[in-house]
């Protein structure tokens, strides 16, 4: 898999749950690397948050990853929510989609986890 300088994930154990923060571009070249953060071993928690913040563009592909993720998680009664605070493209486009109405968003990752 090539590594897409315009994409960066990583995650971040904050209380007792697990933030997954992504930076950039999320697009088809670069959801499969979101969806494998995501499925780490490491990310596994009651609680997650996918910090989206700092991501400047998402398309369906990357929509897909968030519903997938979103499926599991309630699949295993885990909390699964969506950090979009100030990132407006990726808050109108979750809108559009329509999955803004059935994802847990929240302006920052600390509405639901503790530091």
């Amino acid at each position: 898999m090539s590594v897409n300088p315009l994409f960066q994930v990583r995650h971040e154990r904050r209380g007792d749950g697990v933030v997954v923060v992504a930076s950039g571009e999320i697009d088809l070249a670069t959801s499969p690397q979101l969806r494998e953060a995501l499925l780490a071993p490491d990310v596994s928690s009651a609680s997650v948050v996918l910090d989206l913040r700092e991501v400047t563009f998402i398309d369906s592909s990357g929509l897909g990853v968030i519903v997938g993720q979103q499926k599991r998680a309630q699949e295993r009664r885990e909390q699964f929510s969506v950090a979009v605070g100030g990132a407006a493209a990726v808050q109108r486009i979750l809108e559009l989609s329509g999955l803004a109405k059935v994802l847990d968003i929240v302006s920052d990752p600390q509405e639901r986890l503790a530091a």
